[in-house]
């Protein structure tokens, strides 16, 4: 069984972003690899807009494959507001709902020019 090794940091530390980008770099250049899985926006907000992507995962040379996610709340919904519910109550409504819809959306490939 083939999995992707985990890249683990903190955002607060300047440190760390810089060991990352390396990180990620080596990867994206080693090409015996499978392709690596970034969040780089790093935040969901209520699902109804994006936020800006943060540059780094741009800056590591690789072709970039955006993706959109867009969940649909009618049968449960998979955004936690922690200012409205407890995690635990957030656990429980996703455990018991319905289902968890989304649509994805494979948006054509990106390089950096």
């Amino acid at each position: 069984m083939r999995t992707s090794q985990h890249v683990l940091f903190e955002r607060s530390e300047m440190k760390d972003r810089h060991l990352v980008r390396k990180k990620i770099r080596e990867h994206v250049a080693d090409k015996a690899k499978l392709p690596i899985l970034i969040f780089p926006e790093g935040t969901c907000i209520n699902n109804t807009s994006v936020m800006m992507f943060k540059k780094g995962s741009f800056e590591v040379g690789g072709t970039i494959h955006p993706v959109a996610i867009k969940y649909d709340p009618r049968f449960g919904d998979a955004f936690w507001n922690s200012t409205k519910h407890s995690m635990m109550t957030y656990a429980f409504n996703v455990l018991t709902s319905w289902a968890i819809v989304c649509n994805v959306w494979y948006l054509p490939p990106m390089v950096k020019e």
